[in-house]
Order: C-alpha cells, then sequence, then structure tokens
C-alpha cells in the first residue's frame, strides 16, 4: 500500500520533472534525478501495484513522460531513461499479475485499475511525434553493422521494440469507445501512427534480415498484435472500391432484416385483428394441463394469447456456479475503417512476397530449440493461420509465398501442441481458460492447413495438386492426424471451450470429412495405419534347468572347430550388418563394451561361426589397439589362433541379454495373478473405408455438440449452420441412426426452425427445416412400436441404443460385449467346473487353467475367469489358485470317520505314556488335523479325564534336584533375585504349564489354516544363496564343525570382529541403552571381506543374527530378542577361535573349540536347549553324584582361571539323564563371586 509520506515522495519526484508552457513541455534542472528516483520506488512495488496506481492517478505517462521524449530526444542519456520507465509503466497487466487474473474483489479492483489507466494512455501513446522519434531511434541503429554497435545499441533496440509491444498490447474495449465498423477506433489511430512514421518498414526489415534474427519473436509478437482486430478474409478483399461480393453480402443483410421486422409486424396484425376486440377478455379451459385440482387449467386472456402460454415466466432463474458457466469468447474482430484496411493489407502483402519463409523458419527453429519463453508457440501459430488465409482469399492464391509452413512436419507439430493443451486443460483447471485459448489457436492453424490442401486441389498447376495428395496421404495414413478432430469433439466441454472454439471445430472436421472423401473416391482399397491396444501376457518365470537339460545340443570343442578357424585366418572375412563392435548410442563405458565384444567371440565361435568371429576379432583390435587386449597389430595366425583359444575358454559374461523374470514363489507371496495382461500400443495397417470411419461419428458426445452449436442457428453463418447440417444427416442417413436425434432439446430447436420466417426464404434455413421433417415423421413412425420413445427424449443414445430403440431393446448383440458378459448358465457352469476341478493335480496348470480348457463358451480367456469367481466369490484372490500348481491342501472333513477313531485309539494308547503325547499323537494320524481339534475328540471319546493330561511333560534328572537344593540355599544366602533366574520350581512348571497353553492356542486349528502364518514366519531374503530360516535354539558342538573350518579359512580376523560387536552390544544392553536390533557395519578390509564370503554368512545367521529384512535395510543385525545372557554365551563360543597357534599341528583354537562344544563333561543341568532372547538364566551348580565329586571341582578351579566366564562340570551318566545332550553354560559374573 501507498502510504501518505511515500505518495508525497512520488508527487515530489513528479513535480521535478517539468512543466509545460503553451505548446511546449520545459525540463526541471532535476529531471534526470527524478526520473532515476521513480524507477527506483518502481522496483519497490508490492503486488497490489500501489505505485503504479498512483503514478495512473497523476498521468504521469501523458504529462510528463511523452513530452520529455518528443521534446529532449536528443539527450541519449535522457532518452534512455524515460525510455526505461515508459516501458515499466506499460508492461501489460496479466504480465504483473503471473498471468493470473485475481479472483478476490479487493484485487481485481486493483488489476482493473491498473487496466483502466493503461487505456487511458493508450490515446496520447497514438501521437504521431512519438512514433517518428521511435522509428528515427530504431533507423539509427539497424543502420549499423552488427559487429559495429555495442550492448547498449542492442538493449535501446531491444527496449523500443517492447515499447512498441506493450502499446499495442493495452486491452481493447468497443463497448467503451462505442464505435461501429468502418470507424478509427484507438488501436486504429495507433496503427495509422506507424504507418505516417514509417515503422512498418522497419517491422518488415527485422523480419526478412538474416543478421536480426535474434528480434525475430518480438518482431512476431508486434504483427500479431497489430492485425489481432482484423479477419485475414476480409482484409485480403479490400480494395479502393467495394466489391460486387461485399455490395451483395451488405444487401442480403439488409433484405434479411427487413424481412425478419415484415414478418413480425404481420404476424402482430394478424393477432390484432383474429379476434373480435383486443380489449375483452375470455376465460378457456387449456386441454391436458391441470391446475392445482384435478380439473383443467383456467386461462383468462384473449384468444389470440390463449396460444402461446410461458410457465417460467413467474420463475427464478436458478444460478449457475462459476466453474460450471460456459466459456465466454474472448476474440474480438472488427471492420476497421478503409484506410486502414489498405494499409494493413499493403504490409501484409510485402511481409508474404519478402519475409514470411524467412521469419516463420526462423521462429520455427528457435522454438525446437527452445530459445524462446514458454507458450510464444502461440504467435507463430497465429501467424500461421492469418497469413495463409490471407494468401488463399487475396485473389491469386500462390502457394510458394507459405511453402515454409505447408510439410508433413507441420501437422506433427499441429497435433502435438493440441494433445498438450487438451491434457492441460483437465490438469492445471486454475489456467484452464487460458489453456483453453491456446488450444483454439492451434485449431484454428490446423484448419487453415486443411483449407490450403484444399486450395491446392483446385490449383491450375499439376505439381501442386500432386503435392496437396502426398500431403493429404501423409495426414489420412496416420492416426493420429486422422481422428484429431473427432478425439477434440468427443472431449468438448462447455465450461472448458468457447462457443468460437466449437464452431472452428465443427468447420475444421467439415472440410477434413469432404477432403477424406474425396481421397478414398476411385480407390478401391485404402491402407491406412491403425493403432490398436492388444493385450499382452507376461511370461511366467521359468524355474532353472539343470546343466544336463539347458542345452540339448552340446556346443562344439575347440578341437572340433580348429580346421575351420585356421582357414578362416587365412582369409580376409567381413562382418555382417547385424554384428557391431560396439554400440556408439550406448551408455556403457568402453570398458565393458569391450567385454561385451569379447563374448559376442565366444558365441560365434560356440555357433561355429568362425568367419565372423574372425573379422569380428581383428575389427576389435583395430578398434582397442591399447593394451592389445585382442593381440597386437602385426599378429600372425598362430598367434590369433591361440587367442581365440583362450577366449573360448574363457568364462565371459552372457551376451544375448538377461530377460526380467519373477520368482513364483515371490509372486506366489505377493498375491499378485501369474498371469497379467498389460495394454501395449500396436502398430498395424488395415484397409480403410470412408463409411467405416464416419460410423466412429456416431456418438453421442458428437451429437449433442452439434446439437448445442445448433440452437444457435439465427447467430450462425451459413457455413457453420451447412456443416451442421451435414455432420447430423450424416449420422441419421447415412448411418441408419434417426434415433440419435430424438432428444428434447433438438426437437425445441426444431420447433424454432419451423415457426422462423425465414424458412421460406433462406436456403440454410429450408435446409434445417427439411431435416427437422424428417426426423419428426421417424419419431412418429418409431412411437408407434416403441411407446417408450417418450422416456428416450431425455437423453442423449449411444449408437448400440439408437438401434435397439428402432428393432427392440436387447436385440442388438454387441461383439465387443459377448466375452464380458457372463449369463446365468455360464456362472453356473464354472461354479460347478469349479467344485470339480479344484482337487484335480493332472497337468501343470491350476484351477483357472483347468476350468479354461473346459468351458463351452472358448472365448474366455484366463483373466475373466478369474475375475468372474472373484465376483462369485469362489476365491479371495489369485494366490489361492497360485499355490494350487505346486500343491493342494485338502480340507478335511468335519465328522470323524470311524477307521479315524479307531486309529486315535490305538495310536493314542500307544503314546500316552510320552512327554508330549499330543504331538506324536497329531504327527501319527492318517489325515491331520488341528490340535485343538484332536484335543476336544480325545475329551469327548473319554480316553482322558481331564485336559492338563495332554500337556506337555516336564523331565526332569537328578540335575534338577541339584539346581532346586542349589537354589534353595542361595536363596537363603543372597536373598531374592530380580528377574527370572529366581523362580522356584512351582513357579517354571506354571510358566511352562502356560507356554504349553499358549502353544495349543496358536496352534489351534486346521494345519491348511496356519500355513500362510508359518509361511510367512519363516521368510527370509534369498539374495544370500541360501534359505535363511528362524531358529529358536543356539547349539555349540553343531556348530564347532563350521566355526573350526572357518578358522582354517582365514576368517578368524572376521570372527574376533563379530566377537567385539557382540561385546559391544553386551555392554548396551546391560546398561539398558539399547533395546533395538543393533547393525553389523563393516569398516576394516578383513570384516568386510567376511561379510562378503557365503559360509560366514551362513555361519552368522545359525548364531542368531538376523539378515536385512527387505531392500531398505543394507547391514546384518544383532535382534533385539537376544539377551544378555545370550549374547555372553555366542561371546564366549567365539572367543574359542580367538586364541590360535601357528606352529604346526592342531592348533590351540580348535582343541578350546572341541573342548568346548565337543566335552562330555559340559552339560547343561536343563534337558531342554536354551531358547533365543529367554529371559531365564541358568545357573551351574555341581552335581553331587559320588563317582566325580573329588576330580570336578579342581578342574572347576582350572577352567576359571582359564576363562571365568566358562564353567565346565563334569558329571556322571545316569539313566535319567541319559536323553539330555551336550550344552553350553554361561555363567555371570554375579554367579562367579558367589560361588
Amino acid at each position: 500500500m501507498v502510504t501518505p509520506f511515500l505518495k508525497a515522495e512520488l508527487t515530489a519526484a513528479v513535480t521535478s520533472l517539468g512543466y509545460t508552457e503553451g505548446n511546449k513541455y520545459f525540463k526541471d534542472q532535476y529531471c534526470l534525478e527524478a526520473l532515476k528516483d521513480l524507477i527506483r520506488y518502481l522496483r519497490r512495488d508490492d503486488d497490489t501495484l500501489g505505485i503504479r496506481r498512483e503514478l495512473g492517478q497523476m498521468k504521469l505517462v501523458q504529462t510528463n513522460l511523452i513530452p520529455i521524449i518528443c521534446e529532449y530526444h536528443s539527450d541519449e542519456t535522457l532518452f534512455d531513461v524515460v525510455l526505461r520507465l515508459l516501458v515499466n509503466l506499460t508492461n501489460p497487466t496479466l504480465l504483473l499479475f503471473n498471468e493470473e487474473v485475481p479472483t478476490d474483489k479487493v484485487t481485481r479492483n486493483y488489476y482493473l485499475q491498473h487496466v483502466s489507466h493503461l487505456q487511458s494512455y493508450k490515446p496520447v501513446l497514438a501521437s504521431d511525434k512519438l512514433w517518428v522519434v521511435l522509428t528515427d531511434k530504431l533507423k539509427l541503429l539497424l543502420v549499423k553493422e552488427p559487429e559495429d554497435r555495442l550492448e547498449d545499441d542492442k538493449l535501446l533496440t531491444e527496449r523500443i521494440l517492447i515499447l512498441i509491444r506493450n502499446i499495442l498490447d493495452i486491452p481493447i474495449t468497443p463497448e467503451d469507445e462505442k464505435r461501429t465498423d468502418d470507424d478509427a477506433s484507438v488501436h486504429d489511430q495507433v496503427l495509422w501512427s506507424m504507418h505516417l512514421s514509417g515503422m512498418e518498414d522497419v517491422i518488415i526489415y527485422l523480419a526478412s534480415n538474416e543478421n536480426e534474427r535474434h528480434f525475430c519473436m518480438h518482431v512476431m509478437e508486434i504483427i500479431s498484435l497489430m492485425l489481432r482486430e482484423q479477419n485475414p478474409a476480409t482484409l485480403a478483399q479490400a480494395a479502393a472500391q467495394r466489391s460486387l461480393a461485399e455490395k451483395q453480402k451488405d444487401t442480403e443483410e439488409l433484405v434479411a432484416m427487413v424481412q425478419k421486422e415484415s414478418s413480425e409486424r404481420e404476424a402482430r396484425y394478424k393477432k390484432m385483428t383474429a379476434s373480435r376486440s383486443s380489449i375483452f377478455r375470455g376465460t378457456f379451459c387449456v386441454k391436458d394441463v391441470k391446475s392445482i385440482s384435478e380439473k383443467n387449467l383456467i386461462v383468462h386472456r384473449t384468444l389470440t394469447d390463449g396460444k402461446p402460454i410461458d410457465f417460467h415466466q413467474n420463475k427464478v432463474a436458478k444460478r449457475k456456479a462459476k466453474n460450471r458457466m460456459p466459456l465466454p469468447n474472448c476474440d474480438v474482430t472488427r471492420k476497421s475503417t478503409l484506410s486502414i484496411r489498405l494499409m494493413l493489407k499493403e504490409f501484409c502483402l510485402q511481409l508474404l512476397n519478402g519475409a514470411y519463409n524467412s521469419l516463420m523458419h526462423i521462429v520455427k527453429d528457435c522454438l525446437i530449440r527452445l530459445k524462446t519463453q514458454d507458450h510464444d508457440e502461440t504467435y507463430y501459430l497465429w501467424a500461421l493461420k492469418f497469413f495463409m488465409e490471407f494468401n488463399r482469399n487475396s485473389g491469386k492464391f500462390r502457394v510458394e509465398l507459405v511453402s515454409e509452413t505447408m510439410s508433413v512436419g507441420l501437422f506433427h507439430y499441429i497435433q502435438t501442441q493440441v494433445q498438450t493443451y487438451s491434457e492441460s486443460i483437465t490438469v492445471d483447471k486454475k489456467k484452464a481458460a487460458v489453456w483453453s485459448r491456446r488450444l483454439h489457436v492451434a485449431l484454428r492453424a490446423y484448419q487453415e492447413l486443411l483449407m490450403t490442401l484444399n486450395a491446392m486441389d483446385k490449383y491450375g498447376s499439376e505439381s501442386i495438386r500432386k503435392s496437396s495428395e502426398v500431403l493429404k496421404s501423409n495426414v489420412f495414413y496416420v492416426p493420429e492426424y486422422r481422428e484429431l478432430c473427432l478425439v477434440l469433439l468427443l472431449n468438448y466441454k462447455e465450461t472448458q471451450h468457447s462457443l468460437d472454439y466449437l464452431k472452428d471445430l465443427v468447420e475444421t472436421n467439415h472440410i477434413f470429412l469432404k477432403l477424406f472423401e474425396q481421397f478414398t473416391k476411385g480407390k478401391r482399397h485404402l491402407i491406412v495405419q491403425n493403432k490398436s491396444k492388444a493385450p499382452q501376457k507376461r511370461k511366467k518365470a521359468k524355474k532353472k534347468k539343470s546343466k544336463s537339460e539347458e542345452t540339448s545340443t552340446p556346443p562344439p570343442t575347440f578341437d572340433e572347430i580348429a580346421v575351420e578357424i585356421s582357414s578362416a585366418l587365412q582369409e580376409q572375412p567381413t562382418l555382417t550388418d547385424d554384428i557391431a563392435p560396439y554400440d556408439a548410442a550406448s551408455d556403457l563405458p568402453m570398458d565393458d563394451q569391450k567385454v561385451i565384444a569379447m563374448g559376442k567371440i565366444q558365441q560365434l565361435l560356440k555357433e561355429a561361426k568362425t568367419h565372423l568371429a574372425v573379422a569380428l576379432l581383428r575389427t576389435c583390435r583395430d578398434v582397442w589397439p591399447e593394451g592389445e587386449v585382442f593381440g597386437p597389430p602385426e599378429v600372425g595366425p598362430e598367434h590369433e589362433l591361440l587367442l581365440l583359444r583362450e577366449i573360448f575358454h574363457t568364462d565371459l559374461p552372457s551376451v544375448a541379454g538377461h530377460e526380467p523374470t519373477d520368482d513364483c514363489d515371490g509372486a506366489d507371496s505377493d498375491g499378485k495373478e501369474i498371469e497379467q495382461e498389460e495394454l501395449a500400443a500396436e502398430r498395424s495397417e488395415k484397409e480403410l473405408h470412408f463409411e467405416e470411419f464416419i460410423r466412429r461419428f456416431a456418438h453421442k458426445n458428437v451429437a449433442r455438440s452439434y446439437c448445442h452449436l445448433l440452437r444457435r442457428y439465427a447467430t450462425n453463418t451459413s457455413l457453420t449452420n451447412h456443416c451442421l447440417i451435414k455432420m447430423l444427416h450424416r449420422i441419421a442417413w447415412d448411418c441408419k441412426m434417426p434415433a440419435m436425434m430424438f432428444q428434447l432439446s433438438l426437437f425445441k430447436t426444431f420447433q424454432k426452425i419451423m415457426n422462423d420466417p425465414l424458412a421460406k426464404t433462406d436456403a440454410t434455413v429450408k435446409e434445417l427445416y427439411k431435416f427437422a421433417i424428417y426426423i419428426m415423421r421417424k419419431f412418429a413412425e418409431t412411437a408407434q412400436v416403441n411407446p417408450k420413445i417418450f422416456v428416450e427424449l431425455l437423453f442423449w443414445k449411444t449408437a448400440s441404443e439408437a438401434v435397439e430403440i428402432e428393432v427392440g431393446y436387447g436385440n442388438v448383440k454387441d461383439p465387443s460385449h459377448s466375452r464380458a458378459v457372463w449369463s446365468e448358465e455360464e456362472e453356473d457352469e464354472l461354479e460347478r467346473l469349479y467344485h470339480e476341478l479344484r482337487d484335480v493335480q493332472d497337468g501343470e496348470g491350476d484351477v483357472a487353467d483347468r476350468i479354461l480348457a473346459n468351458l463351452i463358451n472358448q472365448n474366455r480367456n484366463r483373466r475373466a475367469v478369474i475375475k468372474k469367481m472373484k465376483e462369485m466369490g469362489l476365491i479371495m484372490d489369485a494366490k489361492s489358485l497360485a499355490k494350487t500348481k505346486r500343491s493342494v491342501k485338502i480340507r478335511p472333513p468335519k465328522e470323524w470317520g470311524d477307521h479315524e477313531i479307531v486309529e486315535l485309539r490305538r495310536i493314542f494308547e500307544e503314546v500316552r505314556g510320552s512327554s508330549d503325547p499330543l504331538a506324536l499323537l497329531i504327527d501319527r494320524l492318517p489325515i491331520p488335523r488341528g490340535k485343538s481339534r484332536v484335543r476336544d475328540k480325545i475329551v469327548e471319546l473319554g480316553l482322558v479325564q481331564d485336559v492338563k493330561e495332554l500337556r506337555k511333560k516336564k523331565v526332569r534328572s537328578a540335575k534338577s534336584a541339584g539346581r532346586k537344593e542349589s537354589n534353595r540355599h542361595q536363596s537363603d544366602d543372597e536373598g531374592p533375585r530380580e528377574g527370572p533366574a529366581s523362580l522356584t520350581d512351582s513357579e517354571l512348571d506354571e510358566e511352562s504349564e502356560s507356554d504349553d497353553e499358549e502353544e495349543d492356542d496358536e496352534s489351534d486349528g486346521e494345519p491348511f489354516k496356519n500355513m500362510k502364518h508359518k509361511e510367512s514366519k519363516s521368510k527370509r531374503p534369498k539374495q544370500y544363496g541360501f534359505a535363511m530360516k528362524k531358529t529358536d535354539y543356539f547349539s555349540p558342538e553343531m556348530l564347532a564343525a563350521q566355526l573350526r573350518q572357518l578358522v582354517d579359512d582365514g576368517r578368524k580376523e572376521g570372527l574376533a570382529w563379530l566377537a567385539e560387536c557382540l561385546s559391544e552390544a553386551l555392554e548396551d544392553r546391560e546398561d539398558g541403552e539399547c533395546d533395538e536390533a543393533i547393525p553389523l557395519v563393516p569398516l576394516t578390509d578383513c570384516a568386510i571381506a567376511s561379510m562378503e564370503d557365503h559360509t560366514f554368512l551362513k555361519f552368522i545367521a545359525k548364531v542368531g543374527l538376523a539378515p536385512p529384512a527387505n531392500e531398505q535395510e543394507q547391514f546384518w543385525r544383532i535382534p533385539s530378542t537376544l539377551m544378555a545372557a545370550d549374547l555372553r554365551c555366542r561371546i564366549d563360543f567365539l572367543k574359542g577361535a580367538s586364541v590360535s597357534d601357528s606352529d604346526g599341528g592342531k592348533s590351540e583354537s580348535a582343541e578350546r573349540i572341541d573342548d568346548i562344544s565337543g566335552n562330555t563333561s559340559a552339560k547343561r543341568l536343563a534337558d531342554e536347549p536354551i531358547p533365543l532372547g529367554s529371559h531365564k538364566r541358568r545357573r551351574i551348580v555341581h552335581s553331587e553324584s559320588s563317582s566325580s565329586s573329588d576330580a570336578e571341582p579342581q578342574d572347576v578351579e582350572q577352567q576359571e582361571v582359564a576363562d571365568p566366564a566358562v564353567v565346565v562340570v563334569e558329571t556322571s551318566s545316569t539313566a535319567a539323564s541319559t536323553t539330555s545332550r551336550k550344552r553350553f553354560a554361561v555363567l555371570d559374573s554375579s554367579s562367579d563371586d558367589s560361588q
């Protein structure tokens, strides 16, 4: 906002510029400084344009800037500063608001205020003195040679051109000017001043001179603004005297107005004379119109006024939302005065003869090379349309004047622009109106190309007509060019496109169909390109074949082809065109391409193509002489033979290319379908008939658009009405679909046409009248056989619906929908086949494949069958079908059979005395069932009295008693301990029972129900080459051999690094700092090498470490389920490999590993192994066995000295502990102190 202080500063600066006395302006001594201050103020202007609006209210441009330029143009410094300020003040308003018209009230008022200021500048900017000064300045600058011009000269030239652009771009307001045609508007006055000053010649010079090509876009923009109000056809026909056609047109318009006025006067006279007297009213009943009661409506009117009863006169029109209102027309076309038209006609003729082709070529090159600003292509498209139409209507049509813009490449450019603008309308909805205007400009350019083709067909020269045939053959051959108008008609929306756009689209489609119809006449077979979307099935992932199956015929050995190679080396073989040593367009580095070339040589040798292999070897030697990879430059045949032998036996990558295949298991686990149909565009050729192409226009969107424009038949031109009635006639008569015209809004238009007085005189309205009569007769005929036709009037009909209206509903079979629709019989057949074939295991296919092979209708595909089975609820997704390819899990029957009950009784008696009878019983059942079902059946049969008898029993040995005794003594000495280590036996038993209960609950249900859950738990990434299986137990004796092998392989440093990482994790867990998974980050070379070793990764997986869970993780991790005791167990196990002896014989580390893992005296007191992440800490006490009571304490003390964390206890084998296995025992520091 402009503050009072800033307003005072602006006023002081403006008053310091100068003053006017009479007709002369006198500048102030501080004029230059004041102008610079104003430029600085404009730099600080905000989004509301407060400073610009304030200067506009002060009339700075009218009272100061224009007089300074006219009076002091010789002062170069002052002229440059004034020019800069004038360019800044005349910038387009839309440009200052970032090409968006404001929507809020306040900002829009600012916008309109600035526009009004610009419009007030324009009459003053039409001064002859101003344009003379600008023209003289430009001439002085352009006279200089390009190499002699300074940078300031180029900058000054560009500023003058921008000022001319700004003056011409000031909005036109015909409503405010209130000028008629053949009158000089303000814009015409500016053009006349340009003509008098000679500015037109300067513009033509800039357009035709190759050295001034950097000003081409400024020139193009100025030309488009100069001619934006003019109609090219009217301008081309302008002459000193009115032509006969112009006189006839004016006469016809005058006669039409007189006839309309006389017909209205006659109708009013008939109303006045039809009744006895107009002052007397009558009372009448309106037939078939009910009042508020059940009786007919009563009206009190004169007899003549009884017919046109309007029930909408007292209704309030519903207000439309802004986004639903029709897009208004923005084009302003008027007929200037004759002198202006003659001047502009001469300007266009000079531009066409001397500068059009060169200018359009330069602009097109700049557009392609992106040397212009955004959306500058609209000026190019406008100039194309204007000057080609001007040339076509100038009386002497000369193709050579517009040869630059008549090519197939230009059709392609316009088609791409049309597609871009159409997509932008739907994507950028805030600027949909702007994109729609750009689309309109592109459509007009396309229309003019077609009109020029039509004019070339009528040209006298045979070569021109042949050129037209070539262009039309290319346009009609490509589907994008051929279907451009159809696509635009289908996408037309009243809220996004203007009526002028629809009018031009209808006329463009008319001329296109006319050219296409003429082109197809006399040609029996017209071959065009066809673009179709064909389904492509994704290939199934093939299983890797074994080496024996991989190649049915093994490649020859080198000795077998050595004789052929020797003969080829003596010759000079050449390469074929399909074999090249490298690809110049590839992004691969030359080193990689060198390896690929070597692989090509090896492949040629294995295919016994010895001559090509030798030729490729010598070519590669010439391409890559450095390093002598393919041999030295001068090499003999013997050396080449040895080199080819070495290449033949080298393991090189395959050059055939790796096809991406999906893992079957991965596809099954993701729940995706095994086969997916992808739509891919296919290019082919087909024979096209004109009638077949016309049928594509029989669409309800096309009919709706044409009928929408037909409502304005009274204001449409004769050409537009002819185009409308021609297309509607093609749909109703040629396509035999008159029912598509049965629409209520169209019937209302027909009613207006029939009541129009011009239907008897005007030829175009007569044609519309005849078509309306034809449609109404067809409607009457259809209404006799189809009483529902009156309801159909409310809807637009498709082609199939239109045919059904005439021949009967349901009697038309659409072949495109026959396969998609399933009848009731087909659904019953599908359900029956599914239940019959779901458990069949014959063949490699799944249920869908077997159903597809047995269906009666063989037109169905796999995807349609799967989709229908999902709709019917037979399957949940395609994953269940994929599983049946490998194995089918047969659902066990709910009822137990007699044989099953007998087997259940027999097996239960055998396993009743075991520690886990229920688990053994389930494993031996003939039909697998869930644990809960088996348990309930046992109780139901009375085999047990209580369910607790089926729980897993705790097996206790002699060591258990020792542990109870030791725990009791320690609890008395130390007091209660925290954590699960201090649990009593009863608590342990209860915990064990609760665990059993949880296991029962988790495993309750049938096996196939938990299969998905179990499989998902056991899934691990397979990128390491082995299946990662989750294990719940850590067994040192099972890993001792692998640990010993890693030490022998030199992975001792890697094991030491792993133990160090576990030790750090142990410290964090004990301090309570980290309860999450800890990644293993290898930093040293030995650690990195170890983590890349397959054997090492397999070992740490069995230790209990977790691999990366998905693609987002990179490192292995120490899982959070490993507690402190578990980590100590693994650290001590790994420390066995940290101590080694470099002397011969068995290493100390190996002995230590054997001591830890294989010593029979190292036994756990509990029979069960240590679970991962278990919080139960086991304490090791000495057995009271008499056989080893003397020797064991000494061994324990020696072992504690060597490693205080490891205690080896030697016990004797007893009958109670015969099933116990060797386990690793860990004793923490607290237990060491207690002992």
